[in-house]
């Protein structure tokens, strides 16, 4: 491989990270709840356009959700490293908040599921 190809490559990688992660490739629309699961079940579900908390007590511990603002935030886990608690607040569709220790998973939702159309003949 030549120099140029390396530093090509380097260039559209760089261009395609940085339109990724400002969203102009992968445009990521706002959330219209935040939901909590437990083990893979769905625990409870918070509108996003409204303020308001969930309790989750479970036989693998106790987490705190919230909803302030437009966005949902884990802000008490009782579990020993407290990851969830650390990371950033979410609003957009497919975001989450995970703390493997207490099985839960805090995922932001649309409005409505996906649609799948079939045309036959």
């Amino acid at each position: 491989m030549k120099k140029i190809d390396i530093i090509i490559a380097v260039i559209a990688v760089a261009v395609a990270g940085i339109l990724y992660f400002s969203g102009i490739i992968s445009p990521k629309e706002k959330g219209v709840y935040a939901v909590v699961y437990v083990d893979g079940n769905e625990y409870g579900r918070l509108p996003l356009d409204k303020d308001g908390s969930i309790d989750v007590v479970t036989e693998y511990g106790e987490n705190k959700v919230i909803v302030k603002d437009g966005y949902a935030d884990c802000i008490y886990a009782d579990c020993r490293d407290g990851l969830c608690v650390e990371q950033k607040e979410i609003n957009k569709v497919n975001e989450s908040i995970i703390c493997l220790p207490h099985k839960l998973v805090v995922e932001i939702e649309g409005g409505e599921k996906a649609v799948i159309d079939s045309v036959s003949e």
